[in-house]
């Protein structure tokens, strides 16, 4: 019986520390490296997979600390807690990328930049709820090293005014894949971001001064591009324009499609 109790033990603490190896050599091969990319949790169907992957960040989270950059991911979300625990053991991170606006809804991510003081890059898909979107730009000019930002979602003069305002030494500007009104594009381009290397409005959808999509009317689109390209070619240090507008993009006609 005693022999049997001590076997059972021998048995269960090899079974654990091979377990305990094999933690530590997945945890070096997921997250010692230089960017904590948390989209691995994406390609993870069963609930218990993903379980794991979370317990493994942790435990990586505990033991690592030299991140450079974190990509959330897509279709997982991580909670209020979370977020925080992530960004209260990461504030040395100087790119985070946010794929999804659903994670604005469940946690305000302008708490978390809190933690976030050493940020330049910083990239995230803004949620419909235009209350957040100031209180976000807000935090992320509190982070005076921001040298790129991207915002994806619904821009308007609002969004575009708090940028120019907050961050004047911005040197990228990414609103690719964004809905755009004509005149807060035109003001990115007045030149008050003096330091402005580049600007990206790939596959972006104009909406005119009425709301509705400026390129629905050739002659008043031809105008405004017209218009776009003078000042970006009269903005002195503006040294990459990333645009859609001098060409068919199948891309656009595709989203527009959708859109009908």
């Amino acid at each position: 019986m005693e022999y049997t109790i001590i076997g059972s033990i021998k048995d269960f603490w090899h079974k654990n520390h091979t377990w305990r190896i094999r933690d530590m050599v997945t945890l070096d091969t997921l997250f010692k490296n230089s960017i904590l990319d948390l989209r691995l949790i994406d390609r993870l169907d069963e609930e218990e997979q993903q379980l794991r992957f979370t317990y493994l960040l942790r435990l990586a989270i505990d033991r690592f600390n030299g991140w450079v950059s974190i990509y959330f991911p897509r279709k997982h979300i991580f909670g209020y807690f979370a977020t925080i625990y992530i960004a209260e053991k990461t504030p040395n991170v100087s790119c985070v990328v946010l794929p999804c606006d659903t994670i604005f809804r469940v946690s305000p991510i302008y708490i978390p930049l809190l933690y976030w003081k050493q940020l330049k890059v910083f990239h995230a898909r803004l949620c419909p709820d235009k209350g957040l979107h100031l209180h976000i730009i807000s935090q992320v000019a509190n982070c005076c090293n921001i040298s790129e930002l991207g915002f994806h979602g619904n821009i308007t003069e609002k969004e575009v005014l708090a940028i120019v305002e907050g961050l004047p030494k911005l040197r990228i500007l990414d609103f690719s894949d964004s809905t755009l009104s004509s005149k807060a594009l035109l003001m990115v381009l007045d030149g008050k971001l003096k330091y402005l290397y580049e600007l990206n409005v790939l596959h972006c959808l104009i909406k005119d001064v009425d709301g509705k999509d400026i390129g629905a009317h050739m002659d008043r689109l031809r105008d405004f591009k017209k218009e776009l390209l003078n000042k970006a070619c009269n903005f002195k240090g503006l040294k990459k324009f990333i645009h859609c507008f001098g060409k068919s993009c199948e891309h656009c006609k595709d989203k527009s499609l959708a859109s009908k």
